[in-house]
């Protein structure tokens, strides 16, 4: 079983910059998040009360992808960025990451909708199904989908700057005063405290995707950085610490006021420097916590993460129609093996077959 895992889920896909293991894991952790606060949202968690929460493991999404995909085009020389093959596999890949599954769920909902399968979580009618394959409208969890997609429009943009700057002299921190400017123009166009709950626009989400494009430029411009591994590590139990204790219900019963689910919803800056720096103290620092993210388990739910994330809901909504609720700590493990044997399903049959398809050689 475990050679089946390894080859099936964990092998590493061809990466630039090198794949690095407890990034898997922290994708994992993103949606545990998620997941988490939904379960705490419809009843089944109600200790640890984990509503709330799911929007930080969202930015989580964001940030890492942001991360990754700017960690492998700096790694590479300008001369590269600028062949057009590169971005005929730049469009194919992020093409095939989003839109197989993201297809499927929205046929299928149409198709069950139609078919009056009211228990289905993702209601969508032929109206609703155009909204949603243009990108203009997110049901339920599905609000990401045109936030993220339309973030890889600008990232092209933005690493070809930082690029040009990085030739120029005193580069690296034209780069990062850049990145700053950019996070500053962000938060003044789209206040955080005018955001709109689920909102498909890019904009108020902005600052989040360039945090970390921002740990990808100091990852990338201050190696030496990486030998203060104690530092680094001390750092990583703070700002998980910090998760905790931001926590809506956590934050109520230490300040002594009143649950508020919607309480860091906003806090996009906040966020989006916490989980960059965390991206940063993890593989520096190194330790125990670098050991759990690039563990087997933290890595499986990580490899799986976008299937569980848009399956999740309808598994959750399934199983309450069918009173596994009422089946206490047993049906909710029950639930959450079903929602992990979907999610895995679902990566081999949607998502694993697109991984390594290019155009050409590049």
């Amino acid at each position: 079983m475990g050679k089946t895992l390894q080859r099936w889920f964990l092998s590493s896909p061809g990466a630039g910059g090198g794949h690095v293991l407890l990034l898997d894991g922290l994708r994992g952790l993103a949606v545990l998040i998620v997941i988490g606060s939904h379960l705490s949202n419809a009843g089944w968690l109600p200790f640890p009360n984990l509503s709330g929460i799911g929007k930080s493991g969202v930015y989580l999404f964001f940030v890492l992808s942001a991360y990754l995909l700017a960690n492998a085009m700096l790694g590479l020389p300008l001369a590269d960025l600028l062949t057009p093959r590169y971005w005929l596999n730049y469009a194919l890949r992020r093409i095939l990451r989003i839109w197989p599954l993201y297809l499927l769920i929205l046929l299928l909902s149409w198709c069950l909708t139609r078919a009056g399968v009211s228990v289905w979580h993702y209601q969508i009618d032929t109206a609703a199904l155009k909204s949603h394959l243009a990108l203009q409208k997110g049901q339920s969890v599905l609000w990401s989908i045109p936030v993220e997609f339309t973030f890889y429009l600008w990232l092209p943009f933005i690493v070809l700057a930082l690029q040009l700057l990085r030739g120029l002299a005193g580069g690296r921190w034209l780069g990062l005063a850049l990145l700053v400017l950019l996070v500053l123009l962000a938060n003044w166009c789209w206040p955080a405290r005018e955001a709109v709950t689920n909102s498909v626009l890019l904009g108020q989400y902005l600052v989040l995707f360039l945090c970390g494009v921002a740990a990808a430029w100091v990852r990338r411009s201050w190696l030496g950085l990486a030998t203060n591994g104690r530092i680094w590590r001390g750092l990583a139990w703070v700002l998980l610490a910090l998760l905790v204790l931001v926590t809506p219900s956590v934050w109520a019963e230490l300040t002594g006021g009143t649950f508020q689910s919607e309480l860091n919803h906003r806090w996009f800056t906040a966020f989006g420097l916490g989980w960059a720096l965390l991206l940063l103290a993890l593989p520096w620092g190194g330790g125990l916590l670098a050991r759990f993210f690039a563990s087997a388990p933290m890595r499986l739910v990580g490899v799986v993460s976008f299937s569980a994330y848009l399956w999740h809901m309808p598994v959750l909504q399934a199983a309450k129609a069918a009173g596994v609720r009422e089946w206490g700590w047993v049906g909710l493990c029950l639930l959450l093996m079903s929602i992990l044997l979907t999610a895995m399903v679902s990566f081999l049959l949607f998502e694993r077959p697109w991984r390594n398809v290019r155009y050409g050689k590049g």
